[in-house]
């Protein structure tokens, strides 16, 4: 149970015993201090109880439904950057016409995507690219065995 929580079922219980509101509220500040609810939020849910509340849980609030972050966003998003990995997101949100903050959402939350210096690149690898890598490995393990001078011939660099 959170501290909010806590101290609403504090509240109830100070109502079940018939204290007042005041003395709901100096016990509220006794017991939590520095954390307790405000003199107002006490109030309001001392009211509440006496009008009948059971529930000291926060009333549902209907949130207003996402109209950027659909299916067809996802999806364009993926598609500009499978086409062009150097995209920023400013662009992005430029050329798709949504928020930055839902663009970074849709990058690493939706697309499981992350920035490596100038590219969008997957956090995680799919399946297909784990078994490709493995068999480049497998093959460059047949040819470093075959021809051991083969190894100084591979040149190598980092993600960027």
């Amino acid at each position: 149970m959170d501290n909010i929580s806590e101290q609403r079922a504090c509240i109830k219980f100070c109502f079940k015993i018939r204290k007042n509101a005041t003395e709901t509220f100096e016990l509220i500040k006794l017991a939590f201090g520095d954390v307790a609810l405000s003199r107002c939020v006490t109030f309001d849910w001392f009211k509440r109880f006496k009008e009948g509340r059971i529930s000291i849980e926060d009333d549902h609030r209907p949130r207003r439904p996402s109209t950027s972050k659909t299916i067809d966003t996802i999806t364009l998003v993926r598609d500009k950057i499978r086409y062009d990995q150097r995209l920023t997101v400013r662009e992005l949100t430029n050329e798709v016409g949504i928020s930055i903050s839902t663009c970074h959402s849709i990058l690493s939350d939706e697309l499981g995507m992350k920035r490596v210096s100038a590219k969008l690149v997957p956090k995680l690898l799919t399946d297909e690219q784990m078994e490709h890598r493995v068999e480049v490995c497998l093959d460059l393990k047949n040819r470093v065995s075959n021809d051991p001078s083969f190894i100084k011939s591979i040149i190598t660099g980092d993600e960027t």
